[in-house]
């Protein structure tokens, strides 16, 4: 017997605020949305000529859905689950930027570029100003190497909206565009753009900025930007990094007197050994900095588990290894590192001795 979806609502419940994100997403497919009446079940067996049909209302195929979430099936949550789901319900409703969107998002965690581009693209001819599609499409165009179509996708962003505080976010992925492209005095611009108009709360926006003017050398306005991040935020992660900026700046007095205090009041101390260490090298004291590198790295291989590796570990390892001069464990550190995911703040440092010892 033929199965026909009917796109039929009745009453005007609304839905629950209490509805949880991935049953509204689920219901979302199945014809309904929190800002549409709720449908009713609908359940008809109907003959057209010679043969009945069974007829189920989109609140009753919900419900067949969300019961079929329940069983073991490992690939409903699937991107490819989600794609079919996302397909079924446009050949219903016709294209609809929203749903193309997140069909994009699922092409996106399968790698498949080519096939967002296409969703991305035809959200935005349905609507120009579709925020979600003009962001990830730039994001996708970078990834395939095309900035200058990822840089026009953000410009066109940025004529929709009129007030810096909300250029803001768009003008950090121009930065981040830019910064691909090895244009970094560009991207520092757009970073300082940003950070003028930010809420304060933007702690990504600090690092990439920090990371950018450390590129360039500037290595006292990457202290003076993290220290304002953190005055503002609070955030541990922004006082650590400009500690960090500090060393790189040679500021070695004012390194030395905020390390020490964690060195003496924390159980793991291996990446701050290897902070004090880079501070006896910067003030020749060979000696001591190689103690305190042996030692980090003593502590690193006790907490390492070769079965789950750690980037963070193989990142702080690695960079112990290149100040001690062993470039080749140090070269495949931070192989591992990047097979295990870190990115790239976590291994510039890393990365750069490396490159130094050629």
């Amino acid at each position: 017997m033929p199965i026909r979806f009917v796109d039929r609502f009745e009453g005007s419940a609304a839905v629950s605020s209490s509805t949880s994100r991935s049953t509204l997403e689920d219901s979302e497919c199945c014809g309904w949305s929190a800002t549409q009446p709720r449908p009713s079940p609908v359940l008809a067996i109907n003959r057209i000529g010679k043969h009945w049909t069974l007829e189920i209302g989109p609140w009753l195929f919900a419900a067949v859905l969300l019961a079929c979430s329940a069983s073991p099936s490992p690939a409903h949550d699937s991107p490819e689950h989600v794609i079919e789901m996302l397909t079924a319900r446009m050949e219903v409703t016709g294209l609809r930027p929203d749903l193309l969107w997140r069909r994009a998002t699922e092409h996106r965690v399968l790698a498949n570029l080519p096939a967002a581009a296409v969703d991305l693209e035809r959200a935005l001819r349905i609507k120009r100003d579709y925020f979600p599609a003009l962001i990830d499409l730039s994001r996708v165009q970078l990834a395939q190497g095309k900035r200058r179509r990822a840089l026009a996708t953000m410009d066109r962003a940025m004529s929709f909206v009129t007030d810096e505080p909300g250029r803001a976010p768009l003008r950090m992925i121009r930065a981040e565009i830019h910064e691909d492209a090895g244009h970094y005095e560009k991207a520092l611009a757009e970073c300082d753009l940003a950070l003028r108009h930010a809420s304060g709360t933007e702690l990504d926006w600090y690092l990439t900025r920090s990371q950018l003017q450390c590129r360039l050398g500037k290595f006292n306005e990457a202290v003076a930007g993290l220290t304002q991040g953190f005055e503002l935020t609070g955030s541990a992660v922004l006082e650590v990094e400009a500690i960090d900026a500090l060393i790189d700046a040679g500021r070695f007095a004012e390194a030395i007197v905020k390390i020490e205090p964690v060195l003496a009041d924390t159980r793991w101390q291996s990446s701050w050994l290897i902070r004090r260490a880079r501070v006896s090298l910067g003030r020749g004291d060979i000696s001591h900095a190689h103690r305190d590198l042996a030692t980090a790295i003593v502590e690193i291989n006790q907490r390492f588990n070769p079965a789950h590796p750690d980037a963070t570990l193989l990142a702080d390892r690695g960079f112990a290894q290149a100040l001690l001069g062993d470039i080749e464990p140090a070269r495949h550190d931070l192989k591992a590192a990047r097979q295990s995911g870190a990115d790239a703040a976590t291994l510039r440092r890393l990365e750069l001795a490396v490159a130094v010892s050629r």
